[in-house]
Order: structure tokens, then C-alpha cells, then sequence
């Protein structure tokens, strides 16, 4: 036999509830990060956010009402829409330089500001690897002059031109010299 207990409940307020229920069930399986990025945005989410986070779930999943039938479902998709928000990102971000990622290292493209994880040691490599794979035009120039400390120029990109655009470009977090250091060498 099943009974129904009818109640009166705020619809907004149940949600913030169901989500961090949802939150709490992701515990662990990110960085830690993610995890205060995820909290933080939850904590300070306004009614209007909500609100905009759960309309644009009714319209994408085509429903006419959410039940919280399957909550873990429904959060789901909610969280992907946060975690697409700029101003998730840019908490998420916060919590990376502060060395809450997955190594508590790394380097900001600051152009992006996109947090790329590194090892001990590896900030420079980070870098390069970053320079090859978004910076293609500047690949090149920086191998070679990295391993020519004579060379001033190549392939029309100047010495000074490379090491202003790194600088400028790139944030070291948890380093252990400042990024000048490693174009000394």
C-alpha cells in the first residue's frame, strides 16, 4: 500500500536541495577544484540562474515539467550546464591557481585562461607542449632558439618577440622560480 503525503514546498528551494545532494554524491571523483568550484557556484547561485539553468533543461530535454523521478538524471544534465557557464569556469579556474588541481601545479594561458595540470618540474615543458599544440607558429622559433642561446631570430620571430609572448602569456602556478628563469637557460 502507498501513501501520499501532500505538502506545500517552495520549487526553487527543492531544487538547490536535490543539486546538492547531487554535489555531494560527486565528492572525490574530481579534483578538488572541481569540487569547491562546483560548491562555490552552487552556494552563490541566484534565483534567476536557477531558474535560466532549469528552463534551458526543460527546453533541451523537451519536457513539460521536471518531477525529480530520476534526480540523479535530471541533475546530471543540470551540472553539464553549469559547468559550460563562464562564470563556473572562471571559479573553477580561481580554485586551480590557488593549487586545488589535480597536482596543485600548473600553467594559465592567460589569453583563454585555460589551467593546465603539470608535475613537479614540468612548467617549462608544459609550455612548450602547450606553444606546439595552440601556438603552432611559434613552435618552431622556440625550439630552436631554445636549444641555439645564440640565435636572436628565426623564422621572422625574434628572441625578444618569443620571450614577451610567453611572458605575457603564461602564469606559473606553484613554481618554484619565476618563468624569466627558464628562458635564461
Amino acid at each position: 500500500m502507498t501513501k501520499r503525503t501532500h505538502f506545500t514546498y517552495e520549487p526553487l528551494s527543492l531544487m538547490r536541495l536535490v543539486m546538492d545532494m547531487y554535489a555531494e554524491k560527486l565528492e572525490g571523483e574530481h579534483t578538488k577544484a572541481v569540487q569547491f568550484a562546483r560548491y562555490e557556484y552552487l552556494r552563490t547561485m541566484t534565483d534567476d540562474e536557477l531558474q535560466a539553468l532549469l528552463e534551458r533543461f526543460i527546453d533541451e530535454q523537451n519536457i513539460n515539467a521536471i518531477t525529480l523521478e530520476d534526480w540523479q538524471s535530471d541533475c546530471s544534465h543540470l551540472f553539464r550546464y553549469i559547468y559550460e557557464t563562464e562564470r563556473y569556469k572562471a571559479l573553477k579556474l580561481q580554485f586551480n591557481k590557488r593549487g586545488y588541481g589535480e597536482t596543485g601545479l600548473g600553467v594559465v594561458d592567460t589569453a583563454d585562461k585555460i589551467f593546465y595540470d603539470c608535475a613537479v618540474a614540468q612548467h617549462w615543458p608544459t609550455i612548450m607542449e602547450i606553444i606546439k599544440t595552440k601556438y603552432t607558429h611559434l613552435h618552431e622559433p622556440l625550439e630552436e632558439m631554445y636549444f641555439n642561446a645564440k640565435l636572436d631570430e628565426y623564422n621572422g620571430v625574434t628572441r625578444k618577440e618569443l620571450d614577451d609572448f610567453i611572458t605575457t602569456r603564461f602564469e606559473l602556478i606553484g613554481e618554484n622560480k619565476p618563468l624569466n628563469a627558464y628562458m635564461e637557460q
